[in-house]
């Protein structure tokens, strides 16, 4: 088995996973077959792509140090330990 079959494979279990409770739902609000419905069936082939992209951000944004924006005008007076706050 090739990784792109691999790929698909689990693309496709995925998309089961999201399509089979959106189904579930529709039918037990009454099971009519309205363009939202439809539109919330096909939305279902997405969501796993739209999954990984969004945890791939997630976990590259985690290891990136954060920006800080420091203007060199502006000087900061460090706190004696007299001033300190408790």
């Amino acid at each position: 088995m090739s990784n792109l079959q691999i790929a698909a494979l689990a693309y496709g279990a995925t998309t089961l996973a999201y399509l089979v409770p959106t189904y579930i739902e529709g039918e037990r609000t009454g099971g009519q077959w309205s363009p939202h419905r439809i539109a919330g069936l096909i939305f279902c082939l997405f969501w796993p792509l739209l999954t990984v992209v969004v945890l791939q951000k997630a976990t590259a944004g985690a290891s990136k140090p954060k920006f800080v924006f420091v203007h060199y005008a502006v000087t900061v007076q460090p706190i004696a330990a007299s001033q300190a706050r408790d």
